[in-house]
């Protein structure tokens, strides 16, 4: 008789019932999942892929790379590497007499805006709900809570009462993306004479180079006709800068879709994100069919099926 038969046979009509419970809330629940991967997979095999340039408002899928916003840097608070999306954890031992385990202390995950550019455009990513698979993970341990620096793959942290997870991804890595796409018309407040003022009380302020490149005659006086010149400077610059500003893309943007779709950010092709959700969509069948099996089992064992 095997241990599991043993523990059917002489569980109590009480505990028998909860187990079976737990059981069946278990399988559905992996049901439910194996259902949601295969979703997810049949979703991306039926999203064609597009360019920023020419993508459709809506639901996309996107391919490129990951790049910054001009701008502060983004850099991972738990080891100070330079990246476009971060993620991390930091557990501490938890001693309690014979037993050890580890409590999560902090957990924070990036909300910063970054690029991903492909060779027809750019997109601003917003990563917030993102589902996000990372270039690089790792993990150490170390004697204090923040290590400000990464392992250095010799075994410097190995030892400590902290344990730190990290996730990032690498400004330059390859991006599959699928999420809600949107392009923003830029509004554009182009006023030429105010402009043109606002250079020239810039240019007044330094009178050192004002008077460099325009006192033609080298007498330490802008006249009114050096002034004139100045001021037809000023008005080409302003002239050319609205010119650059009104020839700037329209801004794209890509988001959580409003919808339940799903909204993914990952260094894996489109082509293993599939595999991936085949196989834990397969995992969890399995598992809810195991489920299905050991309730029936053990109702037949107990003559209750």
């Amino acid at each position: 008789m095997t241990a599991l038969t043993h523990a059917i046979l002489n569980a109590s009509s009480g505990h028998l019932l909860l187990a079976l419970l737990i059981t069946v809330l278990g399988g559905l629940v992996l049901l439910g999942l194996g259902f949601m991967y295969i979703y997810r997979a049949r979703l991306l095999e039926d999203t064609p892929s597009s360019l920023i340039r020419s993508a459709a408002q809506g639901y996309v899928e996107l391919n490129g790379h990951a790049r910054l916003l001009p701008g502060p840097p983004i850099v991972s608070p738990l080891s100070d590497t330079p990246c476009a999306w971060w993620s991390f954890r930091v557990q501490e031992r938890d001693r309690n007499g014979k037993n050890n385990h580890w409590r999560t202390v902090e957990e924070e995950t990036s909300g910063e805006l970054f690029l991903l550019a492909d060779p027809t455009g750019e997109c601003i990513v917003d990563p917030d709900d993102a589902s996000v698979t990372p270039s690089l993970s790792r993990s150490w341990s170390g004697p204090v809570r923040r290590p400000h620096r990464p392992p250095d793959g010799s075994g410097w942290l190995s030892f400590g009462d902290f344990r730190y997870t990290e996730k990032l991804i690498l400004i330059g890595a390859p991006l599959y993306a699928t999420g809600w796409f949107r392009t923003q018309t830029a509004i554009l407040d182009l006023n030429e004479s105010r402009d043109v003022s606002e250079l020239m009380g810039e240019w007044k302020r330094d009178k050192y180079n004002l008077l460099k490149r325009f006192d033609s005659n080298n007498d330490g006086q802008i006249d009114m006709q050096e002034w004139e010149a100045a001021r037809r400077a000023a008005l080409e610059h302003v002239r050319a800068q609205h010119v650059e500003l009104s020839l700037d893309p329209d801004l794209h943007v890509l988001s959580n879709p409003p919808d339940r779709r799903p909204f993914i950010l990952s260094t894996l092709t489109q082509k293993s994100m599939t595999r991936r959700y085949r196989f834990w969509a397969l995992l969890n069948l399995l598992g809810a069919i195991g489920c299905g099996w050991l309730c029936a089992y053990a109702l037949q064992l107990r003559d209750l099926f």
